[in-house]
């Protein structure tokens, strides 16, 4: 797969997970904060601004789309071989989550003014990200090494083939 297919593999599954993740999500937490009763799609603030809760959750589906077609798009800078693996981990990193606090921000998840929100926010988007993080490097990593063992066992057999020719 070429660089610009991955881009927009990727971009469309992230746009189609941030949708459901974004809206299942905010659904739980903001039911959750509020706690009367009431099933919310969206922050109450959100649905304030934008005066129409049904509009106030298609726009908050399509955002969170974007917000994931960013995030998984974006991934694709891992793919970048003239990159290194810092380079592309905090490229990827700072896109995301500047897209995510423009997200958050926008959707009234949490409000710019509430310093001890966004630093807490900061740490539940840090978390995750190094959990997934790790896992893709260390199943790339254990990739490479099988990859490594099969180069050794089949140079070994080249060599066996040629001193008996």
């Amino acid at each position: 797969m070429n660089f610009k297919s991955r881009v927009i593999f990727l971009s469309s599954l992230g746009f189609a997970l941030g949708m459901m993740l974004g809206t299942v999500i905010t659904a739980v937490t903001t039911t959750m904060e509020y706690a009367d009763g009431t099933v919310y799609l969206c922050s109450k603030e959100f649905n304030a601004f934008i005066g129409d809760p049904l509009l106030a959750f298609v726009i908050q589906a399509l955002v969170s789309g974007i917000y994931g077609m960013i995030g998984m798009g974006g991934s694709s800078v891992y793919y970048i071989e003239k990159w290194s693996i810092l380079r592309a981990t905090v490229s990827h990193f700072i896109a995301t989550v500047s897209c995510y606090y423009i997200t958050a921000f926008f959707l009234r998840w949490i409000s710019p003014s509430a310093v001890s929100d966004c630093l807490f926010m900061l740490i539940l988007f840090i978390i995750p990200y190094l959990i997934i993080w790790l896992s893709k490097y260390l199943s790339y990593k254990s990739q490479i090494n099988e990859i490594n063992k099969e180069l050794i066992i089949l140079k070994a057999s080249d060599y066996a083939d040629s001193d008996t020719a």
